[in-house]
């Protein structure tokens, strides 16, 4: 009889599957992405100054003689559980259970966690509270960490008594699928991208499943299995569909993209000369490293910027900076930026949310140049737009606007393949280790650069692309 863990517990809320097949020992071996690498590197980082605070609190808070017990394991029958830090009240001989996140707030999948681990304390110890210890987001760094303002303690009495019932049954579920000889097939994920049991899953799926239709609603990818489709191609073109859906749809239909030539050319036609390619790296610790930053605030490190003078240009200007050293970069590219984009023009972007924002906290970081820099804001146009409003439509976007996923049917001579840096999760988590004394950090740096470069060249081609094809409707 296997015990229901805490993990276990929180792998059958993703899927009951997916808890079968770890159990089974049926998972595909996954390599451990970069990103998934660095948000595990951030819990750590985050998890030492957490004890140090709630070692204060036992301190300040508590009864002289009260204890605190980190990574304590709780067990009732057939369920078990790892509390970060249990507290001893001597003072009413009770017991408060910590659990550390290093998020800045609390989301659902915490609030089942802190309730699963509810129902197996008050079955073994007297429990009085439990709390979730998570960062605050609206810290910001001021000389050394200050874990009274660093940290947000949230009562979780409330959620609790909301979600007991509830757990209480998903729990003897989740018990009843490790221990059952055969897997929960009717219960299978509705994500295959992410799925780590693939074979059990989707063991049939194709090179473009439903999976891919993009703009999906709640609901929509278990209704259209319910009713039998598995591949995208299958999909009737209903009611039941939104408009971008009916045309992806009709793409692979049709095997063809499906191009509005009139809207695309309302939308470049729009964009002034000199155009101003630009894309940002960044990094965004958990626990800031600069005074001035919020915890996971991005350090804008590199630009990379290439400028086409008139519509003709064929060779363009390309500029770039990358901060090399361990210190705040806001000022040197804020200055270095501005000295090369004029006041006129359009900036063009991927995903123009992003760059803005940065924009927005060099303009705070740096107030003497925030009025520029929201300057050059109000002149960014998001070349996404484009993909993402449905106005270029191809199926072997396989659903996404990413520049990552248009690139290679657009430009398909242009490729991040084989590159030492080819995402932005490695572009991050390298510089840091450049900045931090790697011995190879010449070539890090050369990486760094040429795969930003990259970027904007990729959105120069495909800029391009869409020139010329509506110029030859």
């Amino acid at each position: 009889m296997h015990k229901l863990t805490k993990s276990n517990f929180l792998t059958f809320l993703d899927s009951p599957l997916h808890l079968w097949a770890q159990v089974n020992k049926q998972t595909e071996t996954k390599q451990f992405s970069v990103y998934d690498q660095l948000i595990t590197k951030q819990g750590y980082e985050v998890e030492p100054l957490a004890k140090m605070f709630l070692q204060q609190k036992l301190f300040t808070d508590y009864p002289k003689g009260s204890t605190i017990d980190f990574q304590h394991i709780l067990t009732d029958g057939n369920y078990e559980s790892r509390i970060d830090a249990l507290i001893h009240d001597v003072g009413n001989n009770t017991y408060d259970l910590y659990e550390i996140k290093s998020s800045t707030k609390v989301d659902k999948q915490n609030k089942y966690d802190a309730t699963f681990q509810h129902l197996i304390g008050k079955s073994t110890l007297s429990v009085n509270k439990i709390y979730i210890v998570h960062i605050n987001g609206d810290f910001i760094k001021d000389g050394e960490i200050n874990f009274n303002e660093f940290f947000i303690l949230e009562d979780m009495s409330e959620v609790i008594s909301k979600l007991e019932d509830e757990v209480f049954k998903l729990r003897s579920e989740a018990l009843e699928v490790i221990n059952s000889s055969e897997p929960p097939f009717k219960q299978h994920c509705y994500k295959p991208k992410d799925c780590p049991c693939k074979n059990l899953c989707h063991p049939d799926i194709g090179d473009y499943p439903i999976y891919d239709l993009s703009w999906w609603k709640v609901g929509q990818y278990e209704k259209l299995v319910a009713e039998g489709y598995q591949d995208l191609i299958e999909i009737p073109e209903t009611a039941e569909l939104n408009p971008k859906q009916i045309l992806q749809v009709r793409s692979i239909k049709q095997d063809e993209a499906i191009i509005d030539h009139e809207g695309i050319n309302h939308e470049l036609g729009n964009l002034s000369f000199p155009l101003y390619f630009l894309d940002y790296e960044t990094y965004g610790p958990a626990i800031p490293i600069f005074d001035g930053y919020k915890p996971y605030q991005h350090i804008t490190f590199q630009y990379s910027l290439h400028v086409m003078e008139r519509p003709d240009d064929i060779e363009l200007k390309h500029f770039e900076f990358l901060e090399t050293q361990k210190i705040d970069p806001s000022k040197k590219i804020t200055e270095d930026l501005l000295k090369v984009i004029s006041n006129q023009g359009s900036v063009i972007v991927w995903n123009k949310s992003f760059e803005k924002k940065r924009n927005e906290e060099l303009g705070l970081l740096q107030p003497m140049y925030a009025d520029e820099l929201l300057a050059v804001n109000e002149r960014v146009y998001d070349l996404m737009d484009i993909f993402k409003d449905g106005l270029y439509v191809d199926y072997r976007f396989h659903g996404s606007a990413s520049i990552k996923k248009v690139l290679p049917v657009l430009v398909p001579n242009l490729s991040y393949d084989g590159m030492e840096i080819g995402e932005g999760t490695t572009a991050m988590t390298k510089w840091w280790e450049m900045v931090n004394g790697a011995s190879d950090k010449d070539q890090i740096a050369e990486n760094l650069l040429e795969y930003c470069k990259l970027d904007t060249w990729a959105m120069v081609e495909i800029w391009r692309k869409l020139k010329n094809q509506i110029e030859m409707e």
